[in-house]
């Protein structure tokens, strides 16, 4: 049931602030967003390298009072980066007038916590129309931090071949709680505080992960930025607070309200609860959103050229990433437990058909069902064919997520046009095999053991079939390991819902059966090849009331273009 502190997650096109550069620059940039309540709008930004998933505790306590949207700074959690090199401070805070612009909250009072406090502040120095700007922990340095310090403070997040960049960046999390700088691990550079609780410190390594390469651009960007010619010139009511327990909490002192009569500094108590209270009165004392918080939210169907977005769904919200380059009939590409085999396909198509990857319920950034079942499933991908009105799509469904595509042919023959087999389970599944495919990974706060069981499960699912087995007769003979990037997205995705990111396969494995299998009634081509996930695929093809097979290798690279010529003969393209 939906309720004012009910979150939903949303994005929006912005444009592209500054010079950038890369793929889809001209398209717009993706900013990812949370929002709930009732109520004027308020606007809340993050620290680094964390995202808008830091705030979800206080927009729930607020959401009585307010309508609370909480963005995700660009690189960071499920926005696309600025794309630009070395980006300034000044360079995020025109990324968030653009933002702000789009879901028209240009007027909205704006919560910033450390890092994001100086892009805030910059944007308020800069002709920011925000009638309210709390700035909680502002650093002031008396003088930028050195080149040297900000590279070893910040060096790289290069995910590797072999994982080993694993256990640097979890060593790196659980020192940068301790020490400061980081890296300097000795007794006078203990921080005086307690280490976080791991419910804590597992949000914290989602958002690192989440960040990735991108953690440092503007953690970095912060460093180098000196706020105080930005505090002396602000014409916004800006409040600058911290509280006692705050590593930032000594730079109060150093506010210019003497210089400018449109601070004030507010010193609170390490009691959160208080803070809490403190927040939602400073807030409402603002007339908060008096322009924007009357005004209606954002829309939340996608715009129809959307890289991704969410659908709202009764059991929770499924996240879809798209490409639309090509032409013709949209491919779905569905693979499980993660989307690591069908971003591979979708990237491997892209230019020649249109492609969408959901996020199965229960991977990423899809709420899992209330228990695995492959019929609602089903009817959670049906729906996000209507809601982005595509008309019939080809499905392409690879592996274990093979079942999943099948019940979707059957339950909506009236949207799919074709059903693509590549790979399937076997039809004498068993419960040992169920548990074996997705085992129970703990979240170790400790050291970090989580990540190199997903890594390794993730990485042997490439080389074997299935992937806990090890034997001659399961090697994968045409495979090729991933990129590491595409491994570490794969990986990330595990961690947003590590105690339900099996439930995709256990809900295809109850349907990996052949009296299932004979349900489906639309055109179905069962993939031949040398990859044991393809040992049945005759078996499976004479289950089915029109079903044939063909040829395609393992390899996307090399199966690309053979399964757009099948496609393509198989069925006249859509108009």
């Amino acid at each position: 049931m939906t309720t004012a502190s009910t979150i939903r997650r949303r994005y929006v096109t912005a444009p592209i602030a500054g010079k950038a550069i890369g793929k889809g620059a001209e398209a717009g940039r993706l900013v990812h967003y949370r929002v709930c309540g009732e109520g004027p709008a308020v606007v809340m930004l993050h620290d680094s390298p964390r995202s808008s998933r830091l705030h979800t505790a206080t927009m729930k306590m607020l959401a009585s009072r307010f309508r609370v949207f909480a963005l995700d700074t660009p690189g960071y959690g499920n926005s696309q980066p600025l794309g630009l090199i070395d980006p300034a401070i000044p360079d995020f805070a025109e990324a968030l007038r653009e933002a702000l612009a789009a879901l028209g909250l240009e007027e909205a009072p704006l919560y910033a916590t450390h890092t994001s406090a100086k892009i805030a502040l910059a944007l308020a120095a800069r002709g920011g129309k925000m009638p309210l700007l709390v700035l909680d922990g502002l650093s002031i340095p008396d003088a930028p931090a050195p080149e040297t310090f900000i590279n070893a403070y910040m060096r790289p997040f290069r995910p590797d071949a072999d994982g080993a960049y694993l256990a640097a960046e979890w060593v790196h999390a659980r020192d940068m709680l301790r020490w400061f700088p980081w890296f300097s691990r000795k007794a006078e550079s203990r921080m005086a505080m307690d280490a976080p609780a791991p419910e804590w410190l597992e949000d914290y390594g989602i958002d690192l992960f989440s960040a990735g390469p991108h953690y440092s651009d503007a953690y970095a960007a912060a460093m180098r930025w000196n706020p105080l010619e930005d505090l002396r010139t602000v014409q916004v009511p800006t409040r600058v607070a911290a509280r006692s327990d705050d590593v930032l909490y000594g730079f109060l002192g150093k506010v210019p309200v003497d210089q400018n009569d449109r601070l004030t500094v507010e010193r609170l108590g390490s009691d959160r609860d208080e803070w809490l209270d403190w927040l939602a009165e400073t807030l409402a004392g603002a007339g908060a959103g008096a322009g924007a918080g009357a005004a209606s939210p954002p829309p939340p169907e996608a715009a129809p050229d959307a890289q991704a977005g969410y659908v709202d769904l009764p059991q929770g919200q499924l996240h879809w990433r798209r490409n639309l380059s090509g032409s013709g009939r949209t491919v779905l590409a569905l693979s499980a437990p993660t989307t690591l085999e069908a971003q591979a396909w979708a990237q491997a198509l892209a230019g020649s058909r249109p492609t969408l990857v959901p996020d199965l319920p229960g991977f990423g950034d899809s709420d899992p069902l209330a228990k695995p079942d492959a019929d609602l499933l089903a009817s959670s991908l049906a729906q996000v064919i209507e809601h982005l009105a595509l008309g019939k799509v080809d499905v392409l469904a690879i592996g274990l997520a093979a079942p999943l595509g099948a019940r979707l042919a059957a339950l909506r023959p009236d949207l799919v046009e074709t059903l693509v087999i590549h790979g399937a389970p076997h039809l004498d599944i068993d419960a040992a095999f169920n548990a074996a495919c997705c085992p129970v990974i703990p979240f170790d706060a400790h050291a970090g053991t989580h990540l190199h069981r997903i890594w390794h499960m993730l990485r042997d699912s490439q080389v074997q079939w299935p992937w806990f087995d090890g034997t001659q007769g399961a090697a994968r003979k045409s495979a090729a390991l991933p990129e590491p990037a595409q491994m570490h997205a794969a990986l990330t995705g595990v961690l947003k819902q590590l105690p339900r990111y099996g439930d995709c396969v256990a809900a295809a494995l109850t349907a990996a059966s052949a009296e299932k299998w004979r349900e489906v009634t639309v055109p179905t081509f069962v993939t031949l090849g040398d990859d044991p996930a393809q040992h049945e695929a005759e078996e499976i093809a004479g289950l089915l009331r029109d079903g044939q097979t063909f040829v395609l290798p393992a390899s996307p690279q090399e199966g690309a273009a053979i399964l757009t010529a099948m496609l393509g003969a198989a069925v006249p393209a859509a108009s």
